[in-house]
């Protein structure tokens, strides 16, 4: 809960905590873990939506359309000045006089009200940042995944804090869809401010927008960004690191359902070689507010224009409000997303593209959603060289770079003949034991594998991860999901073509089928999920 104190005049986290050092009377004013400050460029855009005067006053927004102001709860709609596009009357004079506070002592008072409840989380953060690096410091480098949003600024200040070492690499996942006050705070504020600090760019080799004309936008159901923009990239930077990476994060639980399941250590992530540690897992909004306002720490501009969360301008689970902030801040950007969105539902047949656009249906569109489908069904038959032999017939003609996608499965010994390959896999089978596993027959130029089990191998089960790969190699268009998913970094789609490593792949099979029918363009285009005309 929030309380408001009427003799600090601030809002107060911890009831108990501050009745042992002062005696004025508190009120509930949220049952909620969000109470931001408001700044002053965001309060010129709340007095054109008010309609009065709130440049001055003392505004704590506490979540959805609710503030504090000078003592009262108010509630600032927006919903509907945002549709009707009255922010268009108010936009070029916002851009045009920018104001980024930089003195927080207007706020500060919240920091002493709630100093003791402040002290007890960062010593519980610290402790854990100190326990976790002592534990792996041996074989792991440690390394802060950095956004350029708020969380990760106080994981960066936390951990160099704790560890005093002002030099540990700072990962930037660069999607290079990021906002421009994010690069310059990257690039700029954020480096001025810590000039020891390393900071390593990943940015991707793909282009957004034209994977856009392959998947469609991105949407709250089918989020394949992610996988391509972030962790793909991430996941190449940490190979050249000399030793595995202890990387902490600043991901909390209360931003999302999927993020409440997440442990506060994760030995196994998304990225290779890695181990996630989020010191700050279980902080809310405010106490990360308060850590800010406690350090003096300098944050990404957004924040000052009244953005509550910062990561890709264009993301589907970005709210009307950010849209509207985006729409004034940055109309090229929100213009070339528009012209985007309005190609893709014209190609797809949408009914009505200003409502697609407007009401946000591209945001919580499914599957392929009219875009060409692709027939992704690989046939089998019987082979009649054994009882188990099955052919494999896909829809490529296969060469030798399409043994790539057999190393999964096992050590390849592969022998050479007049018109045919023949390839061994061997591999550990249920019980331990290094044996041979199954043979492939391969005429190059032809569409058909030839597999030959030997007899404890689940055929169907076999075949069906065979499909898989030749799916991968029939649909790819190295996008580099393929990369992100291998949990040891083996797979490499972007430097010319499908690689696998084999000093670093384990045969853990994890690449296999990780995607809808093995391949991230057969999950999206497949069609698996239905169409809805509505959509």
């Amino acid at each position: 809960m929030i309380f408001w104190c009427d003799k600090c005049n601030v809002p107060v986290f911890d009831r108990q905590l501050h009745k042992q050092i002062c005696n004025g009377n508190l009120t509930k004013i949220s049952e909620g873990t969000i109470c931001n400050p408001v700044f002053k460029q965001e309060r010129k855009l709340l007095s054109k939506i008010a309609g009065e005067d709130l440049e001055n006053k003392s505004i704590w927004y506490l979540g959805a359309t609710n503030y504090y102001i000078d003592g009262q709860l108010v509630r600032i709609s927006y919903k509907d000045w945002y549709k009707e596009k009255k922010y268009l009357e108010f936009a070029e004079e916002l851009r045009d006089n920018i104001e980024i506070e930089r003195d927080y002592s207007p706020y500060m008072g919240i920091v002493e009200a709630n100093k003791r409840y402040l002290q007890g989380l960062v010593l519980d953060a610290e402790k854990y940042v100190m326990e976790t690096a002592e534990k792996y410091k041996n074989s792991y480098r440690t390394s802060i995944s950095f956004s350029g949003g708020k969380d990760s600024t106080v994981v960066s200040r936390l951990v160099r804090d704790t560890l005093q070492d002002n030099k540990i690499i700072h990962f930037f996942g660069d999607t290079t869809l990021e906002f421009p006050e994010t690069y310059d705070y990257v690039n700029t504020k954020f480096r001025e401010e810590n000039p020891e600090i390393f900071v390593l760019p990943s940015e991707p080799e793909n282009d957004f927008f034209q994977l856009c004309k392959v998947f469609g936008p991105p949407s709250q159901y089918e989020r394949w960004c992610c996988t391509i923009f972030k962790t793909s990239s991430i996941n190449k930077e940490l190979d050249y690191m000399p030793k595995n990476s202890l990387t902490f994060l600043g991901i909390r639980h209360s931003e999302s359902l999927a993020r409440k399941k997440y442990e506060k250590t994760q030995k196994h992530s998304k990225i290779s070689s890695q181990i996630n540690a989020m010191p700050i897992i279980e902080w809310t909004d405010y106490d990360v507010w308060l850590y800010i306002l406690y350090k003096n720490l300098l944050v990404n501009d957004c924040y000052q224009l009244g953005y509550k969360r910062v990561g890709c301008w264009c993301c589907p689970n970005n709210s009307d409000w950010s849209m509207m902030l985006t729409a004034i801040y940055h109309p090229e950007d929100m213009q070339r997303w528009k012209e985007m969105i309005y190609d893709f539902a014209a190609k797809t047949g949408k009914r009505d593209l200003d409502d697609y656009y407007e009401e946000g249906r591209w945001r919580v569109r499914r599957g392929a959603s009219g875009l060409e489908e692709k027939n992704v069904t690989i046939m089998d038959t019987v082979c009649n060289l054994s009882d188990t032999a099955r052919n494999i017939i896909a829809g490529r003609k296969l060469n030798r770079d399409v043994i790539e996608l057999f190393k999964p499965f096992g050590d390849l010994k592969i022998q050479d003949k007049k018109d045919e390959t023949y390839i061994e896999v061997y591999d550990k089978d249920k019980s331990k034991e290094y044996r041979k596993c199954f043979s492939l027959i391969i005429t190059f130029g032809t569409n058909v594998l030839k597999v030959l089990p030997e007899e404890r191998i689940d055929v169907t089960n076999l075949v069906n991860r065979l499909k898989c790969q030749l799916r991968k190699y029939q649909f790819c268009i190295r996008c580099s999901a393929c990369d992100s998913v291998c949990p040891y970094g083996a797979i490499d789609t972007i430097h010319g073509a499908y690689t696998i490593d084999e000093s670093k792949c384990q045969h853990c099979k994890a690449c296999i089928a990780k995607f809808y029918n093995g391949c991230i363009i057969c999950d999206k285009v497949a069609g698996k999920k239905g169409k809805d005309d509505l959509l």
